[in-house]
């Protein structure tokens, strides 16, 4: 494995086990939490349509539009069917919606490994990608944790929680490099990344984005990093 392999993996850990770790101990004004997630928006949508998208149609042609959508769909199910966003008309159950954003925030931080896997192996917009999903780990991270401590989890159950979810990318990172073999690394980078590209455009278009909408609060330099994440995702890093 490269050293740019590590490198990624100890980035993604360290960054979701400091965003998840830093809430147990201080408290953060949410209009700081909104401009990250703001850019965090601009960033994977960009890094979906003009990175990922283009260079799965190159790897493989014919089937990018179907893994493409799978990736997109995949992440609407586990959204629907286990991870929670928002309370029932007639209450939270704080104590599940903590375990069960937990599951489904593991589960793509897995398929995130995965992508920035197959752009280390067969493409040059890795940076990019990792940029990308540095931004959108640490709010995630930092929510999942507001949602264990409202469900009543102590601070050792909590750290335990953040661990896991901060292994979770590397996990999918050296399950990613599993598939790889010499005469099928561009089919594979394809599908990995057309999946992924999937799951990134239904981040910022169906969580990140309407978050956006909620206030009028610094409407404006939200929209600003917003902007400049899309900006980013032009940039060409190699």
């Amino acid at each position: 494995m490269t050293t740019n392999f590590w490198l990624y993996a100890g980035l993604t850990f360290i960054t979701a086990f400091i965003g998840g770790i830093l809430p147990v101990f201080f408290s953060f004004k949410e209009r700081y939490l909104r401009i990250i997630v703001s850019l965090g928006a601009g960033l994977l949508l960009g890094m979906s349509l003009n990175h990922m998208l283009p260079e799965a149609a190159e790897l493989i042609p014919e089937e990018f539009g179907a893994f493409f959508l799978i990736g997109f769909v995949l992440l609407m199910l586990l959204e629907r069917f286990v991870m929670i966003h928002s309370c029932e008309e007639h209450g939270c159950d704080y104590h599940t919606i903590g375990i069960a954003a937990f599951a489904g925030l593991a589960v793509h931080a897995v398929i995130e490994g995965l992508a920035l896997a197959s752009t280390l192996v067969a493409l040059d917009i890795g940076p990019l990608i990792l940029l990308a999903v540095l931004v959108h780990k640490a709010p995630a991270a930092l929510t999942l944790t507001s949602l264990l401590k409202l469900g009543g989890k102590s601070k050792p159950q909590i750290v335990k929680f953040i661990t896991g979810i901060a292994l979770a990318t590397p996990a999918g990172m050296l399950l990613a490099s599993n598939f790889f073999t010499h005469e099928l690394v561009g089919r594979t980078a394809g599908i990995l990344l057309s999946l992924s590209g999937g799951t990134f455009l239904y981040i910022a278009s169906c969580d990140l984005i309407p978050e956006l909408h909620r206030s009028n609060l610094d409407k404006y330099p939200r929209l600003f990093a917003f902007l400049v994440g899309l900006a980013v995702s032009f940039l060409e890093l190699h």
